[in-house]
């Protein structure tokens, strides 16, 4: 590190003891990832907001708040050739920001002082709830989206915030009001609530005293996950599709090997592709959702109306094969090859290493730097994987689900 390096550090951890009092509890809500050959600096802010901090009759809340404090930025940062992109997840609002190595420090700061600072603009909250209202109305009448939030319903049980969806509901939403976005935003959108990755070709001690100057040092910890009562299934639910949805959630606890449920995920829903003996089947899919205190893995069906009693059978008996037998080592070493490959391929932008390291770091705490464990999930430990799993709860959406009852 130059002289020139070390006295702008020592000014951002001046700032943060003056302000803060230490800065070692900021510092460990950062990790950086030093890439010199990236073109572009991605920064991954997670702010720990969501259904969980939302009443009841202002579900969606959280997501409009984000969307209208960033909506006026967004001039800025086009003058920087920056680009930001705003989602919400059940437990976290993620703003991921990408921008030239140059523009970084500039575009970083012009996305904390609109959430930390500036007041909700009453016209881009009213523009914001129009266009997000039009969005949930859609995935109201979106079949895939349904079965999504009818499985999350039965899963958490009534009355839990992660029981609807992350960006809430399209008749609660209507009756926000600026004053209602100036309340929420001000007490819940706090620099104690930040977990950020950076990825890029960026010094790590610099970049992170850049931020640590900027963030609360009071330590983070990852959200507590409201108690759940995952409702008796299977559920079914009639709705005016052309086909069936017949989803599978199975839960894992704090200590899961993760790795090897998403393993385990491929493995499942590689049973499902269309073929001779699949002909029926029009998707397949599976996926592992981490949530604070653990997740789930998620498997869904895009099936024939009628038929999801058995392929909901099918389903079942196809994770607990896994659970019962290690899969050959033939089978398994090619499984793993593509394993390694599609999660490789899935990190392949900078922007998606950030997300990765944001979310481990909010989850685990986990600061290594590596969005990918080194080490590669075995026979055994898929079949130990599908062991412990706790479930499933079962959903069935579509016309015609009740017919094998």
């Amino acid at each position: 590190m130059t002289r020139a390096s070390l006295l702008r550090l020592a000014g951002y951890l001046g700032i943060a003891l003056a302000v803060f009092g230490s800065p070692a509890a900021a510092q460990d809500r950062i990790v950086v990832r030093t890439e010199p050959g990236t073109p572009v600096v991605s920064q991954e802010l997670l702010l720990a907001v969501g259904p969980a901090d939302e009443p009841e009759l202002q579900a969606g809340i959280a997501s409009l708040t984000a969307r209208a404090v960033t909506s006026p930025l967004r001039a800025t940062l086009d003058s920087l050739g920056a680009h930001l992109e705003v989602q919400v997840q059940h437990d976290a609002l993620a703003f991921t920001l990408t921008a030239a190595p140059e523009v970084w420090e500039d575009a970083s700061r012009a996305l904390l002082t609109a959430l930390f600072r500036d007041p909700a603009d009453t016209a881009a909250v009213a523009r914001e709830r129009a266009r997000i209202r039009g969005e949930l109305e859609a995935a109201e009448a979106n079949p895939a989206a349904v079965a999504a939030a009818q499985t999350d319903s039965v899963l958490y049980g009534a009355g839990h915030p992660w029981a609807r969806p992350a960006a809430g509901l399209s008749a609660t939403v209507a009756t926000l009001t600026p004053a209602d976005v100036d309340v929420f935003l001000r007490k819940n959108f706090t620099p104690d609530r930040v977990t950020i990755a950076v990825v890029g070709p960026v010094d790590p001690v610099e970049a992170k005293g850049f931020l640590i100057g900027r963030l609360n040092a009071a330590a983070l910890e990852a959200p507590a996950p409201p108690e759940t009562h995952p409702g008796d299934g299977p559920v079914r639910r009639e709705f005016g599709s052309i086909t069936a949805w017949v989803t599978a959630s199975y839960r894992f606890g704090r200590d899961a090997d993760v790795e090897a449920l998403r393993l385990l995920a491929l493995v499942v829903a590689d049973r499902f592709e269309f073929g001779p003996t699949s002909r029926a089947l029009y998707d397949a899919r599976g996926e592992v959702v981490r949530r604070p205190g653990g997740g789930e893995v998620r498997f869904t069906l895009v099936v024939p109306p009628g038929e999801v009693d058995a392929w909901a059978e099918r389903l079942r008996a196809a994770v607990a094969a896994v659970a019962d037998a290690p899969l050959p080592a033939s089978a398994f070493a090619d499984r793993v090859r593509r394993f390694r490959g599609e999660r490789l391929l899935a990190l392949d932008s900078p922007e998606a290493r950030a997300r990765a390291l944001a979310r481990e770091l909010l989850l685990s705490g986990s600061r290594t730097g590596e969005p990918v464990p080194t080490d590669r999930p075995t026979a055994e430990r898929l079949q130990a994987a599908a062991k412990s799993l706790q479930g499933p709860v079962m959903v069935y959406l579509g016309p015609s689900v009740n017919a094998g009852t």
